[in-house]
């Protein structure tokens, strides 16, 4: 009987590692997946910043939506981010790229969005894009980047929109794994001439 029990306590513990080792696969798998589709936001963003000559706000916003299939339509998402360009209009305040990424994470994480998150967590997460952005960058001012970037010790602005959608891209997923499922690969994976956006462009597709 005690050997029967012996027997029984360690085929539970063999089934018990075998469950933590197929969970720690998956997560592993998760996280490289994840991962994936925070490369591929940015490099994607880059695509649109430099294919579309859309400013840093611009480029980001557009890229989150339509990246993890998104409420707004391709048009309304450009024009929501041309406020934050060049440090709202040139102010150099806030750099557009993280304008642009908080606009984007209200968009799918927001207290005023279905299934968005409460105010309070909400703003925690507001400010960790505000904390992660200036923790890659230095700074989160417009002027103190552009003058960082004279002095040749900064990020150049296409720089900075990877990074504001990164960041962004890397928050959301971390607080709604599920969207990862949505993000929309066919559309991150494209990448745009500008000789083929203004060929677009003249013949009215966009």
């Amino acid at each position: 009987m005690l050997s029967l029990s012996k027997h029984l306590l360690l085929g539970d513990f063999v089934l018990l590692r075998a469950f933590y080792l197929f969970q720690w696969v998956e997560n592993m798998k998760n996280q490289e997946n994840i991962s994936r589709i925070v490369d591929l936001v940015g490099q994607r963003a880059a695509n649109i910043y430099t294919a579309r000559s859309y400013c840093c706000s611009e480029a980001v916003i557009v890229v989150i939506n339509q990246g993890f299939r998104g409420d707004l339509s391709p048009e309304m998402a450009v024009r929501l981010g041309s406020g934050f360009c060049h440090g709202m209009g040139g102010a150099g305040c806030a750099c557009g790229a993280l304008a642009g990424a908080e606009v984007a994470l209200s968009l799918f994480l927001g207290p005023r969005q279905p299934g968005g998150m409460k105010g309070k967590e909400f703003e925690k997460v507001a400010k960790e894009m505000h904390d992660r952005f200036r923790a890659r960058f230095s700074a989160t001012c417009c002027r103190v980047l552009l003058k960082r970037r004279k002095e040749k010790n900064g990020a150049t602005c296409k720089e900075l929109t990877v990074g504001g959608a990164e960041i962004a891209a890397g928050l959301m997923l971390e607080q709604r794994p599920e969207l990862a499922a949505k993000a929309d690969l066919d559309f991150l994976a494209v990448r745009e001439s500008k000789l083929g956006t203004l060929a677009k462009k003249l013949l009215g597709g966009e």
